[in-house]
């Protein structure tokens, strides 16, 4: 027989009969027993069974992620140790590179300070050149003998200064070749030093001077030496003046530098 009886009415209908449930005892205390042991049931189920198989099956798929993460892992070390590699031998290249870059920078500098420095020395010398030109065209204009005729002419003038001695040597052609000359003439070779014409001018009366007789017809040429100090040779200008007589008369003049 039921314990418990539960009605069931509409507070706006209350002319209507009530609905009546009958709940007996056993029924009612296993309702209200579930109600408070069914929570419980379910925490200790999960707890228990569905949070360690959840867990499980998570662990299990985080082992699987990390085997796949080493796996990959190990291509990725592998292009880090070559990376490595390669960044130690692009920094030794980078190293070579920046000490010959410095060192080519330095050459530049050098090369361009020479430069200026020799188109410097270029400017002072082609000076130098002028004046001594000037200077040559000055001594001969002050010293060539005035030629009443020039009859002879000096061909392959050479000159050369060796230990203190100066080695000439020349052959002598006529200027025209119809010209009559006698059957010798008279050469005097000197050697003349100094930075400019006045110098060398000064100095005529203490240099050497060879005389040579020249046979036109059978041996037009002379050769020969004449000592020359260092002190007077080193740093100056050297000509070789050579000049030809008939007699007393002048008839050929030639000179070189050396």
């Amino acid at each position: 027989m039921p314990a418990y009886t539960i009605l069931l009415m509409r507070r706006d209908s209350t002319d209507r009969r009530p609905h009546t449930i009958h709940i007996g005892v056993g029924l009612f205390w296993f309702l209200v027993i579930s109600a408070f042991a069914l929570p419980i049931l379910g925490f200790l189920i999960s707890f228990g069974f569905l949070a360690p198989a959840w867990l499980n099956l998570d662990f299990k798929s985080m082992q699987q992620s990390v085997n796949e993460a080493k796996k990959n892992l190990q291509p990725l070390q592998q292009q880090n140790a070559d990376l490595a590699a390669r960044k130690e031998v692009l920094e030794k290249q980078l190293q070579v590179e920046r000490e010959a870059r410095a060192k080519a920078d330095a050459e530049v500098m050098m090369a361009r300070t020479a430069r200026v420095e020799a188109a410097n020395r270029m400017a002072e010398l082609e000076g130098d050149v002028i004046s001594l030109k000037k200077s040559l065209a000055t001594y001969e204009k002050m010293l060539k003998p005035k030629l009443d005729r020039e009859l002879v002419q000096c061909v392959n003038l050479d000159a050369n200064y060796t230990s203190g001695t100066v080695v000439y040597h020349t052959n002598f052609a006529k200027i025209v070749k119809s010209a009559t000359l006698p059957a010798s003439l008279n050469a005097r070779v000197r050697v003349l030093t100094g930075d400019n014409a006045m110098v060398m001018e000064q100095g005529i009366s203490n240099g050497t001077v060879v005389n040579h007789t020249v046979d036109m017809a059978h041996d037009p040429q002379i050769k020969g030496n004449i000592p020359l100090p260092p002190a007077r040779a080193n740093g100056t200008t050297r000509l070789l003046d050579v000049k030809i007589f008939n007699g007393t008369t002048p008839v050929g003049y030639c000179w070189k530098t050396f």
